[in-house]
């Protein structure tokens, strides 16, 4: 197994920063998000278990990563009964709990990231996981707008997951398709500023990040000896 494609990930999953495993995990919970049923259930198994890995390969204390293990299992839980009950506040709980993780997982590796000494692959592949988190977590507030104002889109008709997650990524990336719109302000003005942050995060965070590929960092001493 050692030679094979699974052993050289699991010999990278146990190597630290080792965010390209990041962000192999949050593609795959994107694609399964599509799949709806159970293709969905497996999604946010596979996306809790993302980020509890994230916390785990920046190499936070492992008291942390016991810490956000329960919140994590809590959202999936939560998750599946509102699924599986109908239960609206059980879905709500879900989507909030997945929010709250999403968003600590993107600021915890930033500040990794931020004080990483040299300009790598895994810095890359760590920027763009944060902008692809960045993508679900807005996914995750569009749902919660939706269930508190309901219907999210203009058009009304039956509101799925998937359809809030498609819809961030074709606004973060401002792909527009125009086949969803957001019906209120609320709606509007979120959605706008998922757009102006995932344009300012690409042409700043991750373009910087590429160009500086394999440079050290400067420290602050260094300029202002």
């Amino acid at each position: 197994m050692s030679d094979t494609p699974l052993g050289r990930l699991w010999r990278r999953a146990r190597q630290p920063d080792a965010y390209g495993v990041v962000l192999l995990g949050v593609l795959l919970s994107l694609v399964g998000t599509g799949f709806g049923g159970p293709g969905a259930v497996v999604a946010g198994v596979l996306l809790a278990a993302t980020l509890l890995f994230a916390l785990h390969t920046a190499r936070y204390p492992a008291r942390l990563v016991r810490a956000a293990a329960p919140v994590c299992a809590l959202a999936v839980a939560a998750a599946l009964a509102g699924v599986a009950t109908g239960s609206r506040p059980l879905g709500l709980a879900g989507t909030a709990l997945t929010l709250l993780l999403v968003a600590g997982t993107i600021v915890l590796v930033l500040g990794r990231v931020g004080r990483s000494p040299r300009i790598t692959l895994a810095t890359i592949s760590a920027a763009l996981s944060v902008y692809l988190l960045v993508g679900v977590g807005y996914a995750d507030v569009f749902g919660l707008i939706g269930a508190v104002r309901a219907p999210f889109f203009a058009g009304g008709g039956p509101e799925r997951p998937v359809d809030y997650l498609y819809f961030s990524l074709i606004t973060i990336t401002t792909t527009g398709y125009g086949d969803l719109t957001p019906r209120g302000d609320l709606g509007r003005m979120t959605a706008a500023s998922e757009a102006v942050i995932g344009q300012l995060y690409l042409v700043t965070v991750v373009a910087m990040t590429v160009a500086n590929l394999g440079r050290a960092r400067r420290h602050r001493e260094d300029l202002n000896p």
